[in-house]
């Protein structure tokens, strides 16, 4: 029988899996473009119209999601020379108020930004003239995938874990 921890990990890699190819697309796609636009502006003295502006949209999208995909792996900014010097009791607390503060500063985040999206949310962009909203959603996503992956490090320490040291 396959427990409440293991189904949550499955669940958790492949949300990971799925955010990460997006990651991937997008940043393939600002490269081969970044790469396109270059050669076109020193070798033909030309342009494609709105390319430096999906650019920035593209690398709106990595960061918001690869930031969560980061929370996910354990791979994001921490200091954790002092943690580590805790007995495992308090060491696996502090993982979990870690994970719940993270959470909480993502979830105001989204909170703010969802009225943010309201006010600006319609205005087309300059070139492309697509709704800011498509663009600026990155960001309340983004938000509400690192807090899905907090609660899960969070569940999963408190049900322990079999040699597994990434919260």
């Amino acid at each position: 029988m396959t427990s409440f921890k293991t189904i949550i990990q499955r669940s958790q890699s492949g949300l990971a899996v799925l955010l990460e190819k997006a990651v991937t697309v997008c940043f393939a796609v600002i490269f081969v473009l970044t790469i396109l636009l270059v050669m076109l502006r020193y070798l033909f003295n030309s342009s494609i119209s709105g390319g430096h502006e999906l650019i920035g949209y593209l690398f709106i999208y990595t960061t918001s999601l690869g930031a969560a995909v980061s929370i996910c792996r354990n791979e994001h900014i921490r200091i954790a020379y002092f943690v580590d010097l805790l007995p495992p009791f308090l060491h696996k607390l502090s993982r979990i108020l870690g994970a719940v503060l993270v959470a909480a500063i993502n979830l105001i985040i989204a909170y703010l930004s969802l009225s943010w999206l309201s006010q600006i949310g319609d205005s087309p962009s300059p070139v492309l003239r697509i709704p800011m909203w498509v663009v600026e959603v990155s960001v309340p996503i983004g938000c509400l995938f690192a807090v899905l992956f907090c609660l899960s490090a969070i569940i999963r320490e408190l049900l322990g874990k079999e040699g597994d040291d990434s919260a």
